[in-house]
């Protein structure tokens, strides 16, 4: 049987307050994006006092730690509480890192007129996206508190780029990093415990980002470890003509595209605006990026496995099928992009895996 605990800690510093008890929770962990709907549901039995409860639950400065066997499986601040009279639990709306980034600016919080300010960044993607995250959380006041327990380890695969980056832009940190997701850019922010005891944030990130784990699961066997097995697919963001907007503006607009004349669709366009790149060259790989990467529809495989299972996001996973009446045969390799689950009910996971890239 497995032993769930959650814990309240500091959403600055990821200290640890207290245990809280639950009788409900929901979470979803996902590769590129932030969570939608989760919550815990905290008893009021009496357990908590009415301060005791306020405090633990205290808007955007707590975040909600859930374990399983010692194992992070999701974290979360306080978004939204509701309650309602005769109800025998308080519910509690949890966001993950994903709505900070979206609430952050993007610049230097120091400077005394942000209009005025700009910088200069070359690095890869994901080098990119973590000096805006240092910009969002590092560079400014004492007060308000900027902090965020964030682990932001160097490297990352891609090549280098050079982004100009203007204070009269106003882009949050989510701004930023939405744009380097459409360059093909991959993001999963690991929640975990670190040696002191805190909880903490890993930053992971490349084009085509990856765990480097693999896991095998044969889904048409007998006594198969996969359940509920599901197809989906969705073509809204399938290109074959891909043009990126640079610096400037009006008639000094640098623009590039690229065109798949092989594509087998009819012309599907994708503009993308990317005001920080004023290298042509850069433009046009862009460009014909966008044609790899959307090149097809979105195929996406969701099935369920074991509560316990160590499956995570970023995982490659092998899915075997013999003697399916829709998906051929052999072996089909996929990547780990949401892993969700509620508790009570069924110990399971649901998995969703696609394969890298897609519209």
């Amino acid at each position: 049987m497995a032993e769930f605990q959650a814990y309240s800690c500091d959403a600055i510093t990821g200290a640890v307050i207290d245990r809280v008890p639950f009788s409900a929770f929901a979470y979803s962990r996902m590769l590129s994006a932030g969570d939608s709907g989760s919550s815990i549901a905290v008893p009021i039995d009496g357990t908590l006092t009415k301060t005791e409860l306020r405090h633990l639950f205290q808007h955007l400065s707590r975040m909600i730690v859930l374990e399983r066997d010692g194992v992070v499986e999701y974290m979360g601040r306080v978004q939204t509480r509701g309650y309602a009279r005769g109800a025998s639990f308080l519910q509690i709306g949890l966001s993950d890192i994903w709505t900070w980034l979206a609430r952050r600016g993007g610049w230097d919080h120091s400077v005394a007129n942000v209009e005025k300010w700009s910088t200069t960044e070359t690095g890869n993607l994901a080098a990119q996206a973590a000096a805006a995250i240092v910009r969002g959380r590092d560079i400014g006041p004492v007060l308000p508190a900027m902090g965020l327990p964030l682990t932001l380890p160097g490297g990352g695969a891609g090549p280098s780029v050079t982004r100009k980056y203007f204070g009269y832009h106003l882009d949050t940190v989510g701004d930023v990093i939405a744009d380097l997701l459409d360059e093909g850019l991959d993001i999963y922010f690991k929640p975990r415990w670190i040696t002191s005891g805190d909880a903490d944030w890993l930053y992971q990130a490349g084009q085509g980002w990856n765990s480097g784990v693999t896991r095998e699961f044969y889904v048409t066997a007998e006594q198969s470890d996969v359940v509920a097995f599901s197809e989906s697919s969705d073509a809204a963001r399938v290109t074959n003509n891909a043009r990126y907007i640079g610096e400037g503006s009006e008639q000094d607009m640098l623009v590039r595209s690229e065109r798949n004349t092989a594509s087998p669709y009819p012309l599907m366009d994708r503009i993308t605006q990317a005001k920080n790149v004023s290298n042509v060259a850069q433009l046009s790989a862009l460009a014909a990026q966008d044609l790899s990467i959307y090149g097809d529809p979105t195929f996406q495989w969701s099935f369920q496995v074991s509560g316990d299972s160590p499956v995570d996001v970023g995982d490659k996973v092998r899915l075997h099928f013999d003697g399916d009446p829709w998906i051929a045969d052999g072996w089909h390799e996929r990547r780990v992009v949401n892993v969700a689950a509620s508790i009570p009910g069924p110990d399971v996971k649901t998995i969703s895996v696609q394969a890298t890239g897609g519209a």
